[in-house]
């Protein structure tokens, strides 16, 4: 296993679109970073408060999402699949290595944003006369952002197992971040089903990573995320197990 998902990880390292994605995570999450401490009121800047939901605050999640669907799409767009299939003819092990190689994508990802955030906040709350708390509590939330970010990783490489279509994936992925779960959230609440729209996945990894709240507590957040993962590549290694590559 831990050569197939070395195998995965020089695939990624050398092709060209994870170059654009890290580009995007570092230019926006630092672009939001100074945003946000710009426009911060004064008496909040030193708040451990204001700082955690800072960290929180980068697109890590997202990118590592959409990094674990392409790393999967790409194979079937490019054609790469087949070869892929004859050197690993177990497909549960072709589904599983991209699944970890996501995974520790998504905590790479993470770290740089985290990265990024500090080093853009750190300047800025000093400049304005307050200082930035670095104590356990910022310790945990990081640890969970790490932790949301890799799940959304693993979880974008089962959607991408599971839909094969890169295009396709990308759109319904996004589309179901940045629209759809919020206007299934919003019908649930008209039937006053507030609380089950907490089990649905960007809610539950959000509550997880601490970026949501009123939501599932952390611990049920990550259950609940790590579920999705679960079940997510089991369908996409039943549609990849099933499918013609010749």
């Amino acid at each position: 296993m831990t050569t197939l998902v070395g195998a995965e990880f020089l695939k990624l390292r050398t092709t060209r679109g994870w170059i654009g994605y890290v580009l995007a995570l570092v230019v926006l999450t630092g672009i939001g970073t100074a945003a946000q401490v710009g426009s911060a009121a004064e008496v909040d800047l030193g708040t451990p408060e204001f700082q955690r939901d800072l960290v929180a605050g980068s697109l890590a999640s997202l990118i590592a999402f959409l990094v674990g669907i392409t790393s999967v799409t790409v194979e079937w767009r490019h054609g790469t699949i087949t070869r892929t299939l004859l050197v690993t003819p177990r497909r549960e092990l072709h589904v599983a290595a991209k699944g970890i190689a996501a995974f520790l994508a998504g905590v790479a990802l993470a770290v740089l944003a985290v990265a990024v955030v500090l080093a853009v906040a750190i300047p800025f709350i000093v400049a304005r006369d307050a200082s930035f708390v670095l104590d356990s509590g910022l310790g945990a939330r990081v640890g969970r952002i790490v932790l949301a970010a890799a799940l959304w990783g693993a979880l974008g490489a089962g959607v991408g197992s599971l839909l094969k279509s890169q295009t396709f994936a990308l759109v319904a992925g996004i589309l179901w971040i940045l629209l759809f779960e919020a206007l299934l959230t919003l019908l649930l609440g008209l039937v006053d089903l507030d609380s089950a729209a907490d089990f649905l996945p960007a809610q539950a990894l959000g509550a997880f990573e601490g970026s949501v709240d009123d939501a599932l507590s952390p611990v049920a957040g990550g259950v609940v995320g790590l579920a999705y993962v679960v079940g997510v590549s089991l369908l996409g290694w039943f549609r990849v197990e099933h499918s013609d590559v010749t």
